[in-house]
């Protein structure tokens, strides 16, 4: 018989490396966790693939065979500006309530939208700034300021993400109470009944 196993289901390499640190940080055993990422290289929005039912033809198998006994969908809420239909806090949160239950997975999962917890827009690498202490995220800030200045990137991604090339250490803070949700989210997808 295989034991089930908890999947993460995500957009990108980046969210992989990180959901991996951080379950490294929680001393989770990983042979219990699968993280993947949903979407094709080519969709320059792999957040759309969430929305669709066939992107989970397979995952639908493996849950009904017992692989996997629970699920979390993490995705970033980006902005509605850019994207009225997957953009946004609220967007994200329709969208995941309506592919969850469309996929009859109700009781098995549950969903985390990666933001500033503030403002509610971004992504993860916004949540990720808004736990690093002040005086790195003024640098940051700082470095954003004058980059979008000069009008190079609308995202900002290439640059929250600069982070981890400019400290020596990573400064996650992993025990910020922003991090709190995805934490619990966490452990009750490993917690057995």
């Amino acid at each position: 018989m295989v034991k089930s196993k908890a999947l993460i289901l995500c957009e990108g390499g980046n969210d992989v490396g990180f959901l991996n640190k951080f379950c490294k940080y929680l001393k989770l055993d990983m042979k219990r966790i699968v993280i993947q990422k949903i979407g094709k290289e080519a969709d320059k929005n792999g957040k759309s693939a969430f929305w669709k039912e066939a992107t989970y033809r397979t995952i639908k198998q493996q849950v009904n065979l017992g692989m996997y006994s629970k699920i979390l969908f993490i995705v970033d809420a980006d902005y509605p500006e850019n994207d009225v239909i997957y953009g946004g806090f609220d967007n994200s949160k329709k969208g995941l309530e309506k592919i969850i239950e469309t996929l009859k997975f109700t009781e098995k999962a549950r969903y985390f939208i990666a933001c500033d917890p503030i403002n509610k827009i971004g992504n993860l690498e916004h949540l990720i700034l808004s736990t690093i202490d002040d005086r790195k995220k003024e640098c940051i800030n700082e470095l954003l300021k004058c980059v979008l200045e000069m009008n190079v990137h609308s995202d900002k991604k290439i640059i929250l993400s600069s982070y981890e090339a400019i400290f020596k250490e990573s400064p996650y803070n992993y025990t910020h109470d922003n991090f709190k949700e995805l934490r619990e989210l966490i452990l009750w997808l490993i917690k057995t009944e």
